[in-house]
């Protein structure tokens, strides 16, 4: 996922554990980085286009085993989390708001961080993210574009610790 000036990335997923990241990517351990985590039952998502970190939280009671639907949106300046039709909208500070470039931007990892990023900490924009708890549920119809007007596109999953077919939906365990 390119989050550039303008980028989506919907998933949907469902925990009965009330913390645990989901999403993390980075500029390659510079300064940008996009954080979606449970946080004690609520939906954060903390980022940083370079000019400080910033945190939008959405929902209550989200670790109670249903499916929940997610939207990370990014328009310019603008960075909005949806969660079950539920949005929060902030303007990014700063005056360059691209996410890093293609060329040295991590993998988009969900679920947790590979256990090698323990001796590569520098290599992360928000070194402390390796200490979160892992996501422990369900992820489903993981769906990205990269610049208004772009038809959606499913995620490949390049490698995971379970994978099941249900109903013709891919479901990612992660535990």
């Amino acid at each position: 996922w390119n989050a550039a000036l303008n980028g989506t990335l919907q998933l949907e997923f469902r925990s009965t554990q009330p913390s645990g990241l989901l999403i993390y990517t980075d500029d390659g351990g510079k300064f940008d980085f996009f954080e979606l985590k449970l946080v004690e039952g609520a939906l954060r998502l903390r980022y940083n286009l370079g000019a400080g970190a910033q945190i939008l939280t959405v929902g209550r009671n989200l670790s109670d085993g249903h499916w929940h639907n997610v939207t990370m949106k990014r328009n310019g300046d603008q960075t909005a989390l949806t969660v079950d039709h539920v949005t929060v909208t902030r303007a990014s500070r700063g005056k360059e708001f691209n996410f890093g470039n293609l060329v040295t931007n991590s993998a988009v990892y969900v679920g947790g961080l590979p256990a090698w990023y323990g001796a590569e900490l520098t290599r992360l924009a928000l070194p402390s993210v390796l200490f979160e708890p892992r996501y422990r549920g369900d992820l489903r119809n993981v769906i990205y574009s990269d610049a208004v007007g772009q038809h959606p596109r499913q995620q490949e999953i390049l490698e995971s610790q379970r994978e099941r077919e249900r109903d013709n939906k891919t479901e990612l365990l992660f535990q």
